[in-house]
């Protein structure tokens, strides 16, 4: 899993250095002896680039590739301090596709046009649109994403629901959903129905796109708050009531919602594919199916993931464009990076999905579920340079709504507060 995973890990702020497929030669980056050592800062889990760093060294004897890695919640501070100063000694880093604008705005990306141009074709065009801004190419994307359902087998039939289709076409309400958790709970069920981010946008933001809220920024350059409009009051003031009924448990956080389904006490998990793995480890048996959509809207997932990028400090620019080319463009490296990600790249990607569904009959319905999400359903987050500082009033709005505030009354206050601190983006 690329997302809860990196954002559960925690630790101080100072790089942890984690040398990979080579020692370490004492240089923090540049050239010696004929060498050049590029430094890769990334917030991934160890063992993650393992392989396509020792595939690459190999095709490349003078090239050699050292990762910094740093905790998520560091990353993006870390890096905007040190290129801030202008420091040469990042040649790569880990770009959170929604913050590539910021980043790109402050000069803090070198443009990459050359490699979209060997993208094209190879790489999914909507990966490579979420990682331009302003007309230029800033990133390389690695990874997607997307979302489904998962349900407890025994809890629906303890309660004699029928349980969703696994049918990649089609989607159950979220009504329905939250009526079937209602019926687990009698049947004795602990929990009806849990997110598993359950206060970030990156999961949330479907709701409001299902019911045609749109992102919940508007205007040019997507500056202009819009979370007050239909779609979103509708959305969200079901996402209290889920709450509110005690369908849904309040008082937990994200770390902890894969437990609550994977021991038995939870009917619905709205959640990654990544979780599968978890459930599989406590021997849960469940079933999957698309991620719901409201009854009078349009099915819509989360997408997007992690990109990489190339400081325009380097002194090794060269060199940090062929790796990052062969990480992300070329088939056989795109496919040394996957792990438990989605790959962007064509042929990584079906080369996946032909793994995902050769590990039985569940796995094959979780494929077919994310092939179609990814070039169907899903809506990327929005780009634009004020995207921190909209999440993190977003998520805290999404926090106080699932605790018990009105959701049309802290909508309108998250509205009031975005146009505040949006304005300093709109008038640069």
């Amino acid at each position: 899993m690329f997302w809860t995973r990196a954002l559960a890990l925690t630790g101080a702020a100072t790089l942890v250095l984690a040398a990979a497929g080579c020692g370490d030669d004492g240089n923090s980056g540049g050239e010696s002896g004929g060498t050049t050592t590029l430094t890769f800062v990334n917030a991934q889990d160890p063992g993650t680039f393992d392989k396509v760093i020792a595939a690459f060294e190999k095709a490349n004897p003078t090239i050699k590739i050292k990762q910094q890695v740093v905790p998520f919640d560091d990353l993006n501070s870390t890096v905007q301090s040190r290129l801030g100063a202008k420091d040469s000694d990042i040649d790569l880093y880990d770009v959170d596709e929604p913050r590539l604008a910021a980043f790109a705005s402050r000069g803090f990306l070198e443009p990459l046009d050359d490699l979209r141009g060997q993208a094209e074709g190879q790489i999914d065009p909507n990966a490579l649109k979420i990682t331009t801004f302003d007309g230029k190419q800033y990133a390389m994307p690695r990874w997607t994403s997307t979302q489904l359902l998962y349900y407890n087998k025994d809890l629906l039939t303890k309660a004699r629901v029928t349980a969703p289709a696994a049918d990649p076409k089609t989607s159950v309400t979220w009504e329905q959903v939250t009526a079937d958790g209602k019926k687990a709970q009698e049947a004795g069920a602990k929990y009806g129905l849990i997110f598993d981010q359950v206060d970030r946008y990156y999961q949330l933001q479907p709701l409001a796109e299902s019911l045609g809220g749109g992102p919940g920024l508007t205007g040019d350059g997507l500056l202009q708050p819009d979370v007050t409009n239909a779609g979103w009051t509708r959305a969200f003031t079901w996402y209290h009531d889920i709450f509110q009924s005690g369908v849904a448990p309040r008082g937990i956080n994200p770390e902890q919602t894969p437990g609550l389904f994977a021991t038995g006490g939870t009917a619905f998990f709205a959640g990654g594919p990544w979780n599968a793995a978890a459930f599989d480890k406590e021997g849960a048996d469940y079933g999957v199916a698309p991620f719901p959509k409201f009854a009078q809207g349009k099915p819509a997932t989360s997408t997007d993931s992690w990109s990489t990028g190339i400081s325009p400090f380097s002194d090794s620019k060269d060199a940090a464009r062929k790796f990052l080319s062969y990480m992300t463009i070329d088939p056989a490296g795109a496919t040394a990076t996957t792990s438990n990600n989605i790959p962007v790249q064509k042929e990584a990607f079906q080369t996946y999905l032909k793994n995902l569904g050769a590990k039985g009959e569940r796995y094959q319905q979780i494929a077919d579920i994310i092939e179609y999400s990814v070039a169907t359903t899903a809506v990327s987050r929005p780009i634009t340079t004020g995207f921190v500082d909209f999440e993190s009033v977003m998520n805290k709005a999404f926090a106080d709504i699932r605790n018990g505030t009105d959701a049309t009354t802290r909508l309108t206050q998250a509205g009031q507060e975005l146009d505040r601190d949006l304005a300093k983006y709109r008038n640069k």
